[in-house]
Parts: structure tokens; C-alpha cells; sequence
């Protein structure tokens, strides 16, 4: 892959994270932490993009909000990667298959995300849920051992 068409696709996972992140921000300081995220099927492919809030005891579809259809896919392989951590301290990510659709459910636990409901918390989210995406192993942390004298 040429180093344009790569950077390229970089450009596009970062715009879907971003993208992503912002819309979560939004639902979460207006008090909701569950979400759906649908991804419809069209001949093997993905036409749309739906997000619902779990909200009142019910899902709530956000109709004020399409995703750009040219970052479905990168905003697919954001997901899935996601979706293959499946836990952490804060949020479950689960994947349901469907003949139409693919569904995932994303949920945030409110206690520890209380410190960051900010105008910063987008920023946070992508840290959260995106943190290896710009690692390169090279700054690991090791152990320090330390010897008494």
C-alpha cells in the first residue's frame, strides 16, 4: 500500500473516531451511556449507519444525526476493533449479527466516566476506547527494581 493511500485511510479512521466520539459525548452529557450502533447490509455491503440511546427504558433512534457514508468503513473497522477488546474498566462493547444488519452494542459504566462528563469528553472517549490505535511499543513502561542498600 503506497504511503498516500495509506495516509489516506489514516485520515478517514480518524475523522470516524472523531466522529464517533463527538456524537457519544453529546448523548452522554444529556444522560445516556447506553448505545446501538447498526450497521445496515445492502449485497455485502454497509449502506447506513443508525445509532440509538438507551434512554426512559427504552431505544431511541438519533434522527438528527447520519454518519458520512464515506467513513462507514472506517468507521466498520473502529467498531470491530473495539468490539474484539469486548471489556474494560468503563465500557462492554457487544457484537449481534444479523441477515441485514450488524448490531453493537456499546455501554459505559456512569461511575467511571462521573470525573469526565466535561466539554472535554470526547477526548477522553477516543483515549478510553481508541488508546493502542497510535502506539508504537516502543515507549512500554518496565518494572524499575529498586535494590536496598
Amino acid at each position: 500500500m503506497s504511503s498516500k493511500v495509506n495516509s489516506l485511510a489514516n485520515l478517514a479512521d480518524d475523522k470516524a473516531r472523531y466522529e464517533l466520539c463527538a456524537r457519544l459525548a453529546e448523548a452522554m452529557n444529556a444522560g445516556a451511556f447506553r448505545f446501538q450502533i447498526r450497521f445496515l447490509r445492502s449485497d455485502d455491503a454497509f449502506g447506513d449507519v443508525w445509532i440509538y440511546v438507551y434512554q426512559s427504558h427504552e431505544w431511541k433512534k438519533l434522527h438528527d444525526y447520519s454518519f458520512p457514508t464515506e467513513l462507514i468503513p472506517s468507521l466498520w473497522n473502529q467498531i470491530e476493533m473495539i468490539s474484539t477488546r469486548k471489556y474494560s474498566d468503563g465500557w462492554a462493547c457487544l457484537r449481534s449479527e444479523h441477515p441485514d444488519r450488524v448490531d453493537f452494542k456499546l455501554m459505559f459504566r456512569r461511575k467511571a466516566l462521573e470525573g469526565h462528563l466535561t466539554s472535554h469528553l470526547e477526548s477522553f472517549l477516543e483515549g478510553c476506547l481508541f488508546h493502542g490505535h497510535h502506539d508504537s511499543g516502543q515507549d512500554s513502561r518496565r518494572r524499575i527494581r529498586f535494590q536496598s542498600r
